[in-house]
């Protein structure tokens, strides 16, 4: 079974407004996205002007999770705050990578093929290939 977990931190941010970061440890998936989410929906609900997502921690990304960081990144860009990412860790690097250099392109049929190439793509970076 996958684990995530979850911090929340909130901090003024500079210019005025709110920064909230969250911090995730562990495997974003379809089955711990539900906990990010019920996380997330109060976190952003005060509009704040930034929302840091702190990938330290993260080991596995699928397209639950990335669909999550997305309608977040538009929800802040209608509410003209912002999102970014750090410390992320080099196979999630890579996800970010995949998904940035196809926008708008069908890739895959369907989310579970989806998944799967990320997985493996994220256990082949663990091995060294």
């Amino acid at each position: 079974m996958s684990q995530l977990q979850v911090t929340v931190q909130h901090h003024p941010a500079a210019g005025g407004g709110d920064r909230v970061t969250i911090q995730l440890a562990g495997s974003l998936d379809s089955t711990t996205v539900h906990l990010l989410e019920s996380r997330l929906t109060p976190a952003v609900a005060s509009r704040p002007v930034q929302v840091v997502f702190d990938l330290e921690g993260l080991n596995l990304v699928t397209s639950a999770g990335i669909r999550l960081f997305l309608l977040t990144s538009k929800q802040q860009k209608q509410q003209g705050g912002q999102v970014t990412f750090v410390h992320l860790q080099p196979q999630i690097r890579e996800v970010f990578q995949i998904i940035g250099s196809v926008p708008g392109t069908k890739i895959f049929s369907n989310t579970a093929e989806l998944d799967a190439y990320l997985i493996a793509r994220q256990k082949a970076h663990g091995s060294g290939e």
